[in-house]
């Protein structure tokens, strides 16, 4: 998509460009880390696991693999009920942000 400017075509609208499909790799690039939950942990049928990443008191959390093969991969700030990653590069921007502007 391009953003036009009094009718002219200015400059490609960056989600096209950077909002890739989200991937377990990304998190792996980023340094999330992978948790396990056995399913005698969990209670549930089957193991499952999730990344997870803090960034001083920040806490980075992605959905369950379960979950993302029904839905893709997404990403969430623990404790959020409305904010959710989706694109790898917003991933990859919120976590340069939030290292970038934290102490700790």
């Amino acid at each position: 998509m391009l953003i036009l400017f009094g009718g002219v075509k200015v400059f490609p609208y960056l989600g096209d460009i950077k909002n890739n499909v989200m991937t377990e790799e990304i998190f792996e690039k980023l340094g999330f880390k992978k948790e396990v939950v056995t399913k005698e942990e969990s209670g549930h049928d089957a193991d499952f696991y999730y990344y997870i990443m803090d960034i001083g008191d920040i806490c980075l959390i992605s959905n369950s693999d379960d979950e993302a093969a029904k839905n893709g991969w997404e990403a969430y700030i623990f404790d959020s009920f409305t904010l959710k990653i989706k694109g790898s590069g917003d991933l990859e921007d919120l976590v340069r942000i939030i290292r970038n502007n934290t102490n700790g």
